[in-house]
C-alpha cells in the first residue's frame, strides 16, 4: 500500500517540477527581468472591484518577484481596507503576517517584506490573502516556487478565508497538486477576479 502512494507522490513531485521549469522557461522568454510582465495595472483594478466582495479583516499581498503581478498599487490606495504583507523566515516555511504599513528590508530572494520587529497579525484577523503562482488552473490549482510557504500559509488559516490566486496570466488545464495544496477560491488576472471551483 505505501509503494502505491510513493509512487503516485513520486509522479505528481515530478510533474510538478516539469510545469514549474516550463512556466519560469515561459517567464524568461518573455521577457520578465522586471515586475509586471503582465498590465499590473489592469489586475489591481480587477481587484478594486472585487474587494467590495471580500469581509471586514485584513487583506494580505505580497511585494512582486521579477514577473509576477505588481500589486504594490494597491498599497498606495486610500487605506480605507486594512493591507498587509508576508514576511518570510530566514528559516523554517511559516511566513508571518504584519501591517503593510510596517517599516520594511529587502529579503535575499529580492523582495520588499516587513521586518522582524513588526507587530504580527493574528491568523484568525485574515480575511482574504492574495498568493502569487507561476500557474494556476479554473478548479483551484496553484503552483509555486515549491518551498511550501504558501501552502503552510494557507493550511493555518480558516476555510472561511478567500484565497485568490494571482496569475500573470499562465492558467492551464490540471496544475498537478498533492494533499498538502490549498486550493485556491479566487483568480484575479487582467481579466478581473473570477470565484472558482
Amino acid at each position: 500500500m505505501r509503494r502505491v502512494n510513493s509512487t503516485a507522490e513520486d509522479r505528481t513531485k515530478a510533474a510538478k517540477l516539469a510545469m514549474r521549469a516550463e512556466a519560469q522557461a515561459n517567464r524568461a522568454r518573455r521577457g520578465a527581468g522586471a515586475k509586471g510582465v503582465v498590465d499590473s495595472d489592469r489586475v489591481c483594478e480587477g481587484i478594486r472591484r472585487f474587494l467590495p466582495q471580500v469581509p471586514p479583516g485584513w487583506l494580505v499581498l505580497f511585494d512582486a518577484l521579477p514577473g509576477e503581478p505588481d500589486l504594490s498599487a494597491l498599497l498606495e490606495d486610500k487605506p480605507d481596507r486594512m493591507l498587509a504583507l508576508t514576511r518570510t523566515p530566514d528559516t523554517g516555511r511559516r511566513l508571518t503576517i504584519h501591517s503593510a504599513r510596517a517599516e520594511r528590508q529587502t529579503h535575499r530572494y529580492g523582495f520588499s517584506q516587513p521586518v522582524a520587529e513588526a507587530d504580527v497579525i493574528p491568523d484568525r484577523h485574515i480575511s482574504c490573502v492574495f498568493v502569487p503562482g507561476l500557474a494556476f488552473d479554473r478548479d483551484g490549482g496553484r503552483l509555486g516556487f515549491g518551498a511550501g510557504y504558501y501552502d503552510c500559509l494557507l493550511s493555518r488559516l480558516g476555510d472561511n478565508v478567500m484565497r485568490v490566486g494571482v496569475t500573470d496570466g499562465n492558467v492551464v488545464d490540471q496544475v498537478p497538486t498533492a494533499d498538502h495544496d490549498v486550493a485556491m477560491t479566487h483568480l484575479a488576472g487582467e481579466f478581473g477576479v473570477i470565484e472558482l471551483g
